[in-house]
């Protein structure tokens, strides 16, 4: 199942690496499945949205890991709806 997560461009791609170890040492298994930069809602940024792949059995547990992570914004399974 995919899950969605974003983060500020400004923070760096270390931060998609982080989650992913995480992800891969929690459940086993991750893999990303894209990665786009988009204007964020907050003076003239940039976020980066991650689609991540974990799987389905997980997906609840994934998404509340990701949200812990310092510099993540958001994250849910599927997409963020409107949000994007």
């Amino acid at each position: 199942m995919n899950i969605v997560y974003a983060y500020p461009a400004e923070t760096g791609d270390a931060v998609q690496g982080e989650i992913l170890a995480l992800l891969r040492a929690r459940f086993g298994s991750a893999d990303t499945v894209s990665v786009e930069e988009h204007d964020a809602e907050r003076g003239g940024k940039n976020d980066v949205l991650v689609t991540v792949r974990v799987p389905a059995d997980h997906v609840e547990a994934a998404v509340e890991a990701i949200r812990g992570h310092r510099a993540v914004i958001d994250a849910a399974a599927g997409s963020f709806g409107e949000r994007v």
